[in-house]
């Protein structure tokens, strides 16, 4: 069974404010893009009250370092009140979104994730490995991950300024 060294994690953006969510979504997605992670979309609800939208989405970005050790962040939101508003920017109108976002990121480094060192001798030679031979190398990707969180929560939170209508 892989094994989830916990990096980061009760890492909050909240703001309520227009924004779009669109955009939103499109920033983060390229981020992780072009920070090399695969994205997968594990979840997706949404209800209605009223003329407001509530979305609960859960986002797994993976990152591959080599054959043993990868990078996982998950990504929650949470999105109540989501309205469709119109504003007026420079003389234009646009159509955009008002509502609370809450961003919960949590991020690992996963040790054997294709559980290749589970069973038998191969589970102590992993334990060797790991406590002897890569420690070193586990903080440094460690720290490095750290940084890659806030380098998003970052920009999430750049764009949500920048936008403020």
């Amino acid at each position: 069974m892989p094994q989830r060294l916990t990096i980061a994690s009760g890492l909050k953006i909240k703001q309520r404010s227009v924004f779009n969510l669109d955009e939103l979504y499109k920033v983060m997605f390229r981020w992780f893009e072009l920070y090399g992670y695969d994205m997968q979309e594990l979840e997706y609800r949404d209800s209605i009250e009223g003329n407001a939208k509530h979305l609960e989405i859960k986002w797994k970005a993976t990152k591959r370092i080599d054959d043993y050790l990868q990078y996982i962040i998950i990504t929650n939101f949470l999105i109540l009140g989501l309205e469709s508003v119109e504003i007026e920017q420079d003389g234009t109108k646009t159509k955009t979104n008002k509502g609370e976002v809450e961003i919960n990121l949590t991020g690992f480094l996963e040790k054997d994730y294709e559980d290749k060192w589970e069973s038998g001798y191969s589970r102590v030679i992993r334990d060797i490995y790991d406590k002897y031979v890569i420690h070193g190398r586990i903080d440094s990707l460690s720290g490095e991950l750290y940084e890659e969180i806030y380098k998003l929560i970052d920009e999430v939170k750049a764009f949500l300024n920048l936008h403020r209508f």
